[in-house]
C-alpha cells in the first residue's frame, strides 16, 4: 500500500512555503506601479479572502490581513489568482449567472497582478482601512430569531476530523416563514463547515429532516427572493450537523444560527431537491468514469440557487435543464472540481421550470492512482450520495425531496 496522503492544498502549501524562500526582498525590487498595498490590495484581500486568510480564520496559517504577512506571498497570489484556484471558484463563466460567483472581478485581478508585477510596494500608512478584519457580525442586522446552544461543543485533541451534531429546539408556538438562515461560527479556525435540517423534534438521527441549508468558509448569506420562504413548524427542531479540524488542545466551540423572518407575505416554499444517481460502483483504476442522474420538476418551479456534490473522485459535473418545449439550458458546469469547498450558487434571477422540465445531472469520476485526492491505491467505490443539490421555490409546496435515478 503506498502513502498517497497528499492533497491538492498540502502540495499547494508546499509549493508556497518554496516560493516564500526564493522571493527576493521587497527592498531589492525596483517600483514601478502606483498601485499600493496599503489603498488599493488589502481592500482586494477584504472583498476576497480574509473571510479565510486571516487569524482565528480557517486559513490562518496563510494570513493575509498585513504587508508583512502578505508581501512573502506575492508571486503566489499572482498565480494562483491567474490560475484562478483562488478564490475558489468553481463554476465555469457562462453557465448560470449567479449573485456570489466567488471570483475576481476583472479590475481587482488587474490591480493585483499590477502590485506583483511592479514590485508589490506598500504605500502610505495613512490610506490603510480603518478596520482590517470586520468582527464577525450578522449580514442583514441583527435576526427576528437569535438561537444558540445551550452547552459548548468540546472538540477533543488530536488529529483529523470531528463532527458534532446540536439540537436547538424552535420554541415558537406558530409556524413561521424564513429568506435567510445564516451561522457565526464560535471558532472560526476550526469549523470547515456545517449542514442546518429541519426536525419535527429535538431527537434522532443528526441529519434527518429536511435539510434547509448549509455554511462552508467565506459563503455569504443569501436572501430568498421575495414572496419566498422556509417554513418553520412550531415546536420543532433545528439541528446544526458541524464538522470541525481537531488540534492540539482541546477546543470549545459556540457556534449560533440566525433566522431571517419573511416580513412580507410567503407564497412559494423554498425546499431542496437531492438529485442522486442509482447505487454504483465506480471501478479501481477507472479515470474518466461517468456517472448520471435525473429529475422531473412536476409542477412549475423556481430554481433559486445550486449546490454540486461531489467527493474526492469528482473531476467534473454539469446541471442542464431540458424544457418541456424543447429548448436546453445549462444550470451549472464546473471542471477541475475541488471537493473541499461545496458553497451553494444562488442565481441573479430565478430560473423558471415548467412542469415536466428534466433536469440531466453528468459526473465525471476519477478512480485512477493519477487523483491526488486519494489517500491510497485505488479501490472499487461505491457511490450513490446526491450529485446536486437544488432549491425550489414551488407555490403552495409543503414537503421536501428526494430525486434518483
Amino acid at each position: 500500500m503506498r502513502n498517497r496522503q497528499i492533497t491538492r492544498s498540502t502540495v499547494f502549501s508546499f509549493l508556497l512555503l518554496c516560493l516564500l524562500f526564493t522571493l527576493p526582498a521587497s527592498s531589492h525590487d525596483p517600483i514601478t506601479t502606483s498601485v499600493t498595498f496599503n489603498k488599493e490590495v488589502i481592500r482586494i484581500l477584504q472583498r476576497n479572502c480574509l473571510g479565510c486568510h486571516a487569524p482565528g480564520k480557517i486559513k490562518n496559517d496563510i494570513p493575509l490581513t498585513t504587508y508583512e504577512e502578505a508581501r512573502p506571498w506575492a508571486k503566489a497570489i499572482k498565480e494562483e489568482v491567474l490560475e484562478k484556484r483562488m478564490p475558489p471558484y468553481q463554476a465555469m463563466i457562462g453557465y448560470g449567472e449567479f449573485q456570489n460567483p466567488y471570483m475576481l472581478p476583472k479590475r481587482d485581478l488587474e490591480l493585483l497582478i499590477s502590485w506583483v508585477e511592479g514590485g508589490a510596494p506598500r504605500g502610505d500608512a495613512k490610506e490603510l482601512p480603518k478596520e482590517l478584519v470586520p468582527a464577525a457580525n450578522w449580514s442583514f442586522g441583527t435576526p427576528e430569531l437569535n438561537l444558540q446552544p445551550d452547552e459548548m461543543v468540546t472538540i477533543p485533541a488530536g488529529e483529523g476530523l470531528y463532527e458534532a451534531c446540536v439540537k436547538l429546539p424552535t420554541t415558537f408556538k406558530q409556524d413561521q416563514w424564513a429568506r435567510a438562515i445564516e451561522f457565526i461560527p464560535g471558532q472560526a479556525s476550526s469549523v470547515l463547515g456545517a449542514e442546518f435540517y429541519l426536525q419535527k423534534q429535538c431527537g434522532g438521527n443528526c441529519s434527518g429532516g429536511e435539510k434547509i441549508g448549509e455554511w462552508v468558509p467565506g459563503q455569504a448569506t443569501t436572501m430568498l427572493p421575495d414572496n419566498t420562504g422556509i417554513l418553520l413548524p412550531a415546536n420543532g427542531c433545528l439541528t446544526m450537523k458541524i464538522q470541525y479540524r481537531k488540534g492540539e488542545q482541546e477546543i470549545k466551540d459556540h457556534s449560533i444560527l440566525g433566522v431571517y423572518r419573511a416580513k412580507d407575505q410567503v407564497t412559494q416554499q423554498a425546499q431542496r431537491v437531492m438529485i442522486k444517481p442509482l447505487p454504483r460502483t465506480v471501478p479501481a483504476g477507472a479515470k474518466l468514469q461517468r456517472v448520471k442522474a435525473s429529475y422531473v420538476v412536476q409542477d412549475n418551479a423556481q430554481a433559486v440557487s445550486i449546490r454540486p456534490l461531489l467527493f474526492p473522485l469528482a473531476k467534473s459535473i454539469e446541471a442542464t435543464a431540458f424544457y418541456p418545449d424543447g429548448t436546453v439550458e445549462v444550470l451549472i458546469a464546473a471542471k477541475e472540481y475541488r471537493h473541499t469547498w461545496q458553497p451553494s450558487y444562488f442565481y441573479k434571477r430565478p430560473v423558471r421550470l415548467p412542469a415536466k422540465t428534466r433536469i440531466e445531472v453528468t459526473a465525471y469520476f476519477d478512480n485512477s492512482d493519477q487523483n491526488p485526492n486519494l489517500s491510497d491505491d485505488p479501490k472499487p467505490k461505491k457511490i450513490g450520495d446526491p450529485l446536486i443539490e437544488l432549491t425550489l421555490a414551488k407555490p403552495g409546496s409543503t414537503k421536501s425531496s428526494t430525486a434518483r435515478n
